[in-house]
C-alpha cells in the first residue's frame, strides 16, 4: 500500500447540500482565531482558489507532523488543537486541513480508504484524506496530506489524485467513495479519550 498515484475518483457526497461542509464545529473549529488567522496569513497574496488551497495543503502536509512519526505521545483532535500542537494523526490533519479549507468558503469533507496493518496483514485500518468540492469543475477531489517520508509521498493536485497509499483489491483493501460533512464519531472519541498515542496506535479503527 505505498504511496502512488491512482486513477480519478469518483467521490459522492453523504449529503445533498453544501452547508454541511462549510461548518464551524467543535471539531473543525475554522473560526477559532489561531485557525482563521493562520489561513488568512497563508493565502495572503495568493490571487487564485487553486495556489490558495495549494498552500494550505502543503503547510498542513509539510508542516504539521504525523504524530505517529516523532517523539510523543500527546493526542490531538480539534483543528485548533492540531495547530497549536503542530502533529497530528492522518484523521486529525484531516480535521485541521478540512478546517483551513471552509474558512475559504470551500466545502471540504472526510474520506476514507481501508487498508491492511503493515504490522498485522491479518487487520485493517483506516487511513483519512479530505475531499473538496470545486464548484467551477462541479466535483469532489481529493487531498491527502499525511505527511512525506523514504516510502510515502503526496502532492498537491487538482486533477489525478494524489494519495499516500494505493489500496489493493486482491487484499481486500479500497478507497472509500463517500465524502463525510462530520469528522467520524468514533474516531473523536478514540482521539479525545484514549489518553495516549501509544493507545491509538493498538486501536486504530477497520471501518467508518
Amino acid at each position: 500500500m505505498s504511496g502512488s498515484e491512482e486513477g480519478e475518483l469518483n467521490l459522492v457526497p453523504v449529503e445533498e447540500s453544501l452547508n454541511g461542509y462549510l461548518e464551524d464545529t467543535i471539531v473543525v473549529d475554522w473560526q477559532t482565531p489561531i485557525v482563521y488567522e493562520k489561513v488568512k496569513s497563508l493565502t495572503a497574496g495568493q490571487g487564485t482558489l487553486e495556489e490558495r488551497l495549494r498552500a494550505l495543503f502543503e503547510f498542513v502536509r509539510d508542516e504539521i507532523s504525523l504524530s505517529f512519526e516523532i517523539e510523543t505521545d500527546e493526542l490531538t483532535c480539534n483543528a485548533s488543537q492540531v495547530l497549536r500542537a503542530g502533529h497530528g494523526t492522518c484523521y486529525a490533519k484531516c480535521h485541521l486541513l478540512a478546517a483551513m479549507i471552509r474558512a475559504c468558503g470551500v466545502p471540504a469533507g472526510f474520506v476514507f480508504q481501508r487498508l491492511r496493518r503493515e504490522s498485522d496483514d491479518s487487520r485493517f485500518v483506516l487511513h483519512g484524506f479530505v475531499g473538496v468540492y470545486l464548484t467551477d469543475r462541479e466535483r469532489w477531489v481529493a487531498l491527502d496530506a499525511r505527511g512525506d517520508n523514504d516510502a510515502v509521498s503526496t502532492v498537491f493536485s487538482l486533477d489525478a489524485p494524489s494519495l499516500a497509499y494505493t489500496p489493493d483489491p486482491e487484499r481486500g483493501e479500497e478507497t472509500q467513495p463517500l465524502v463525510y460533512s462530520k469528522p467520524v464519531k468514533h474516531i473523536v472519541e478514540m482521539l479525545s479519550k484514549a489518553g495516549s498515542l501509544e493507545r491509538v496506535r493498538r486501536t486504530l479503527p477497520d471501518a467508518v
